[in-house]
């Protein structure tokens, strides 16, 4: 079973809050809302993938994630394919920064 950390909202304030490990990452458009999936993906470094998408300017992207909720693990690939498997499964439909389109 994977341990999920609770949302941390973008800021530089919080990028030492987030491991420099692998694992799943799940981008939220609001903090507080779990529910609120923009996108569930794997990332060889958690932090990295952090200070991204801090990174990203608001302007154009239409969708912001505020937030970004974890899970350590090193089977990073698999269990992030697994969860938007789930996710498709439960919604209808993939996250929305997940799709193709």
């Amino acid at each position: 079973m994977l341990r999920w950390y609770k949302p941390v909202p973008f800021s530089k304030l919080h990028v030492n809050d987030v491991p420099d490990l692998p694992g799943v990452y799940v981008l939220l458009r609001d903090p507080d809302d779990i529910s609120s999936v923009l996108k569930i993906g794997p990332a060889r470094s958690l932090r990295s993938m952090y200070e991204r998408e801090l990174a990203i300017p608001d302007k154009g992207r239409g969708l912001h994630p505020q937030a970004m909720m974890f899970c350590e693990t090193w089977a990073d690939a698999e269990e992030a394919q697994r969860l938007i498997v789930a996710y498709r499964r439960k919604h209808g439909r993939s996250p929305v920064m997940n799709s193709q389109w």
